[in-house]
Parts: structure tokens; sequence; C-alpha cells
């Protein structure tokens, strides 16, 4: 079963969700400032404020905190904790949002000076549930004053009342729920219906969360529907594929490979082991694939266009960091085509009802 049409709350609208995972890389190379965050933001920023559409941007708070310990010593660190700031700072006084986004195990990174990056090869605190409670509450806290810290320096500001989860690992919610109380935080971003993963670092159970109520009230669970729940979730979309679209896609990016059009990562991705992963709305060899910016090419910028147009809600989750330039530009494409979409809006906070 896949994700159905559904009322968005809008009269008459469409609600188009445009997320981003502001971080580096997460494993044994983080890779560099520029390359991974400040040079494709800065493209994708353009692209956006070029059709007037707004975006969310999780931005991997723990991180910008030892960061900011590093600056104290460090030119090199100080000069990446400066641009990250201005870019921020960019993004609010452009209508967009910044929210915290949590990724614990930077507590146990090590930073290299001479090459200005780190490495994270302890994943002993990947979830946040790992932390000591203690540890939990002064992260979190440092976490959403550092946001609203940037937030002074900005033009235009919006309440931090939205989350986003690292690896996506938002259960059990009992860990999060005094801090998002303490907070004000009631939009939840992370959760992909029908989407598990158990492994040696994350830790995510999808598989109870509605697929046909994208957005749902809910209280301690997030899959949980409860209309009286204080809290907003805000589920992730998917593009299904058939056999013979899998089969499109993966000669189209195979092309594109030979080609060498698709560059190398800047960084290493966290290594992790299985223990058990799927998505229970995968019927053999039709799948699904979320929805992100991520693997664009022509033939997905079509079928993203497609969907968008059947529903009446959908959202996006990309990485800056995971973006080569052939994807950039297939952003622009992407984003040109959405927006001879007049029905289209992109703040969610224009969203009027949840049944």
């Amino acid at each position: 079963m896949h994700q159905t049409k559904t009322q968005a709350g809008l009269t008459g609208k469409k609600l188009l969700i445009i997320t981003f995972d502001y971080e580096l890389f997460l494993g044994e190379r983080s890779g560099n400032v520029q390359q991974c965050l400040i040079s494709p933001t800065d493209k994708l920023l353009a692209h956006l404020d070029k059709y007037a559409f707004k975006s969310i941007f999780f931005v991997d708070t723990i991180y910008l905190l030892r960061l900011r310990e590093q600056a104290a010593v460090s030119s090199l660190a100080k000069a990446d904790l400066e641009a990250i700031t201005n870019q921020l700072v960019r993004m609010l006084n452009s209508g967009h949002e910044i929210h915290p986004h949590l990724h614990p195990h930077w507590i146990d990174a090590v930073y290299d000076p001479k090459i200005n990056e780190w490495c994270l090869p302890d994943k002993r605190y990947y979830t946040f549930a790992a932390l000591p409670e203690e540890k939990r509450t002064e992260l979190f806290d440092q976490s959403v004053d550092l946001i609203r810290s940037v937030m002074g320096m900005a033009k235009q500001t919006h309440p931090v009342d939205a989350y986003r989860a690292g690896g996506w690992s938002i259960q059990s919610f009992d860990n999060f729920r005094p801090h998002f109380l303490k907070h004000g935080i009631v939009h939840e971003f992370s959760v992909i219906p029908g989407r598990y993963l158990y492994s040696d670092a994350h830790h995510f159970d999808f598989r109870n969360a509605p697929i046909d109520r994208p957005v749902y009230h809910f209280s301690r669970d997030v899959c949980e529907r409860d209309n009286q729940g204080g809290f907003t979730e805000w589920t992730i979309s998917s593009l299904p594929r058939t056999a013979m679209q899998q089969w499109i896609y993966f000669k189209i990016n195979g092309m594109l490979h030979r080609l060498h059009i698709c560059g190398k990562f800047a960084g290493k991705a966290i290594a992790f082991n299985v223990k058990e992963q799927g998505d229970i709305y995968n019927r053999g060899k039709a799948t699904r694939q979320i929805a992100s910016f991520e693997g664009l090419n022509p033939y997905q910028v079509m079928r993203f266009v497609r969907r968008i147009k059947r529903q009446d809600y959908f959202q996006f989750i990309s990485h800056p960091k995971l973006l080569n330039e052939f994807e950039l530009k297939m952003v622009g494409l992407l984003l040109s085509s959405l927006s001879k979409n007049r029905r289209i809006n992109t703040d969610f906070r224009k969203y009027v009802k949840v049944d």
C-alpha cells in the first residue's frame, strides 16, 4: 500500500515541505565545511529563493557546539564557525527556518587541526536514548539555545518549535518528550511510515505509523495517532518504484557514472552493522524510495512532479553534503517545474487543519 491522496488542510492548496539535514559526514572523515555545507547550500538557496519556496534546515547543533570549542584555539575552526553562522543568518533573512537536529556521538568526535576535519569513530552515543539523562538535558538545552542565538543575529525569526532526530532515531519518544515540553517543541519530522532499521547505531521502527494520514497528532508514541495529543508528526514522503521504473532509474544512473557526472563524496558516512531493516510497503520487486534530492536525474524529476500533482501533501528530506553539481542542477529543474503549479504552498505553518 502506498501513500494516497490526502487533504492538506489548505483550501485549494498543496502542501510541499522541503527539508534538509544540515550536517557534515558522520563517520571516520567528516569532510570540510566549504564542500559539504557552504557551497551546496548556497546553490540550494539560490534555487529556492528564485521560486520563493520556503524550506526547513535541521541544523546539527552538537557539531556546532564542538566547533565552538575548537574555534577558541583554531583559526580554521573559527573561520568555519563564522561561515556557517553567516549562512544560517542568510537563510533566516530569506524566510527559511532552522531547527535543532541532534547527532549525540559528536561528543566523542576528534578534531584534526592539520586538515581541519573531524573523525567520529565511536557510535556508542549515536542515538539520543543512549546518553545519560543528565547529558540529554545538557545537550538539548544547549542546542535550542544555539539556534536561538543565531536567530538573534537575523532580521527574520520564527518559533524554535520543530525537531528531526539524528538517524531518524526518535524512539522511544519518552526520551524526548520532557525536552519537547520544556522548550515548546511541538512539530516532529522524523517518521517514514513503514520503514524500520535496527543496527549498532540506529534504532527506529515506523511500521505502525499511519500511512493514510501523513500529518497527525500524537502524545507519547510517534507512530500512534492521538487527536488530543500535543505534538504533530509531519511524515517524510516516499516515491514508489515498479520493477520497470527501478530498471530505468539504474540504467540512467549507470550512464551518469560512466560519464563521470556523479562525483565522489567529500567525507565518509558512519559505518554500521545492520541487525534488521526493511519497508513493509515494499512488494516483491516493487519498492519505495525516500523522497529526496539525492540521486535526482531528469526521469526522477518527471516522476516527482507527477506524484506531487496527484497528492496534497509531500515532504522531501535531503542533505547538502550528498548533492553533486549535476543533482543541484536537477534541483533547479524540479523546483522550476513545481513553481508552475500555483496551488503549491511550501510553508507548513499555513497548514490549518489536522484531523
